[in-house]
């Protein structure tokens, strides 16, 4: 690299220091400058709320609102202070704002209602309160009907002979969880219901010594119960 090269390039630098801090003391002014003009719009906010007869003034709102919404740089929680509001009030007088973001399923523009507004988190596009509620009120009377389709189900009665219940029972039986060394109430007990199994089957098992039926009399075991017995003894 020539001399006469690497001094133009120092000197480049030397010049883009200088800008750079320039730049530095401007913001730094601008900055200063932004806090005091908030601070009076601060002031005249006070003005205001002091001359208006109530605190839901029209004028007084009017002002909150396009203070909140059009300028982000006006912090809101100061801003209702000034208004003699808490954020959460001064936010229900004020209204919400349009988004931009449209409902997926009826079209309807969503509303901000505060700054921090996002989306309700959700799979699938953002809807509208009135059919996300719609929605869950769907899936909830869906839930309601398939638990009591299952409730029927399981409460149906199944008819086989009384020996066939005694196999299954007594094979299930014979191996008793403790003897598995597996604990009532343990991870796997919970996670393959084990001695809930092993239970249903003691009970049947009861319930037909009770009867006192033959083997070749049919019984009457709930779905629930039978496929329990089954799955278990399997």
């Amino acid at each position: 690299m020539s001399e006469e090269n690497l001094r133009e390039i120092l000197a480049g630098v030397e010049q883009s220091v200088r800008d750079f801090t320039d730049a530095e003391a401007a913001l730094a002014q601008a900055e200063q400058r932004v806090g005091q003009t908030r601070h009076k719009v601060f002031a005249q906010v006070e003005r205001l709320r002091a001359e208006v007869e109530a605190v839901h003034s029209p004028e007084l709102i009017g002002v909150l609102r396009h203070l909140y919404w059009q300028q982000p740089g006006i912090h809101g929680r100061p801003l209702a202070e000034a208004a003699g509001l808490t954020l959460n009030d001064m936010l229900a007088a004020i209204g919400p704002s349009p988004s931009g973001i449209l409902c997926a399923d009826c079209g309807t523009e969503l509303l901000r209602t505060s700054r921090s507004w996002s989306p309700p988190a959700r799979p699938g596009p953002p809807v509208c309160p009135d059919c996300a509620a719609q929605e869950q009120h769907d899936q909830s009377r869906q839930w309601q009907v398939e638990r009591l389709r299952d409730r029927i189900v399981s409460e149906a009665a199944v008819q086989a002979p009384a020996r066939d219940w005694r196999a299954a029972t007594e094979l299930v039986l014979a191996y008793p969880p403790l003897s598995q060394r597996i604990e009532r109430g343990s991870l796997i007990d919970q996670q393959e219901g084990i001695w809930r199994g092993w239970e249903n089957a003691r009970a049947i098992r009861d319930r037909l010594i009770r009867a006192a039926v033959s083997d070749d009399d049919a019984v009457a075991v709930r779905a629930g119960e039978a496929q329990l017995l089954v799955a278990t003894a399997f």
